[in-house]
């Protein structure tokens, strides 16, 4: 599969040098702009499916059908793993041809919708030439944002300029403010969206295929990916822009047609819920309190299942603190998810000589373990609940911690 997308990849930057050609290039009256929409994949980088334009017109006698994707990045890129966990990667905007682009996801089965634009002539020549100017090499490179400026959102607010009653093409490609654009914006989005969704809620469904990267994603956001969704906000995700245009009109008239499917999706995307987090660490606390009960009356310091627990623990802390105060995600601070997974348990693995600190970290991450429970449905950040499990065994491991570190101080 890899090698068919590098091979794909290959033929079409060999291929593609339509930006090249279509510089201050004039569009036909019968040029078409499309919207198209990608399914959901198997993987999690493609577990919210994807959204790009595409254009059919003749171009110097040549008859020319491409794509603008939004969503293209360079895997070789030097750095690229640690760029991308300190959130500082950055997308480009590519134009590829459309069969190219077609048939990379007609080999992972997924589906292709289009919804072609019904705007008048001179704002399909705006939306070209913003994208034609998008796609020089010194502005076709943007720093992505998952919920705020991505494939999706950038579809969203090229239209919204292309069809705005005064010309901004001096912005450029520069990122412009959901406000600005809103200050401009002639179109109206009318589709009901449920009000109260989180951004958190609003990526949920996807991630019900995937519960270990729905426990991971949990673990990763903060709290400001539970804040209220504002307006225009949901189209970060590509099947929430697809209903979005789908009921948006300008001046009274429908802004698209009625999307038209052009590659049927092949994917059942399942998960198996006996393998869930919540029911693997559910398993696991069963075990801890047999050997926690079993060994009640143990002195030890450590039982192997509480360094377990705390390894694991240590590690999710570590991974929250990086993703807090070491990176450019905004979506990543404030977590509230440092209550039960404390550092303190990371210090814990080597306080064994020290009864008086031990039992003073134990008795913090008591109360905070504590607090996650019995706070669960009143955080003002919502916590998988599989935290709820491990919350349980770090109360028992704490405890234990507790009492041993008392004994042997008296």
């Amino acid at each position: 599969m890899k090698s068919l997308n590098l091979f794909l990849m290959w033929i079409c930057l060999l291929a593609c040098d339509f930006a090249v050609r279509a510089s201050n290039a004039t569009l036909t009256p019968s040029a078409k702009f499309s919207v198209i929409t990608c399914s959901p994949g198997p993987d999690l980088y493609s577990l919210f499916g994807h959204s790009a334009l595409r254009l059919q017109d003749t171009l110097a006698g040549r008859p020319i059908d491409v794509v603008f994707n939004y969503g293209t990045f360079d895997y070789e890129e030097e750095g690229f793993y640690v760029k991308f966990a300190r959130g500082k990667l950055d997308y480009r905007l590519q134009d590829e041809y459309f069969d190219y682009f077609l048939a990379s996801y007609a080999q992972e089965g997924r589906g292709v919708w289009e919804q072609e634009l019904l705007i008048t002539p001179l704002e399909k020549q705006r939306l070209f030439d913003l994208l034609i100017e998008n796609l020089q090499q010194e502005n076709r490179v943007y720093r992505y944002d998952f919920f705020f400026d991505n494939c999706s959102s950038r579809i969203r607010d090229m239209i919204v300029r292309a069809t705005a009653q005064e010309p901004n093409d001096a912005w450029g490609f520069r990122y412009v403010s959901l406000d600005t654009l809103l200050s401009i914006n002639r179109i109206e989005f009318t589709h009901p969206c449920a009000a109260g969704t989180t951004y958190r809620e609003a990526i949920q469904t996807y991630l019900d295929f995937q519960p270990w990267s729905d426990l991971g994603i949990d673990l990763a956001l903060g709290r400001p990916c539970d804040d209220v969704i504002g307006d225009y906000g949901f189209m970060f995700l590509p099947d929430s822009l697809m209903r979005e245009l789908k009921f948006a009109s300008i001046d009274g008239q429908p802004l698209c047609a009625e999307e038209v499917e052009i590659l049927p999706s092949r994917l059942q995307l399942t998960a198996n819920p006996l393998t869930s987090p919540l029911v693997l660490f559910t398993l696991w606390l069963a075990l801890h309190c047999w050997i926690a009960y079993r060994n009640r009356k143990s002195t030890a310091h450590f039982l192997w299942t509480d360094r377990l627990v705390l390894i694991v623990t240590a590690v999710v802390s570590l991974l929250v603190i990086f993703l807090w105060f070491f990176t450019d995600h905004s979506a990543t601070k404030f977590n509230w998810n440092l209550l039960w997974a404390s550092p303190l348990h990371l210090l814990l693995l080597f306080t064994k000589q020290k009864p008086r600190l031990t039992s003073a970290f134990a008795i913090i991450n008591l109360i905070g373990c504590t607090a996650v429970i019995l706070g669960y449905f009143l955080l003002p950040q919502s916590i998988h609940p599989a935290v709820i499990p491990l919350s349980l065994m770090l109360i028992i491991t704490n405890y234990r911690l507790y009492r041993n570190a008392r004994i042997i101080e008296h």
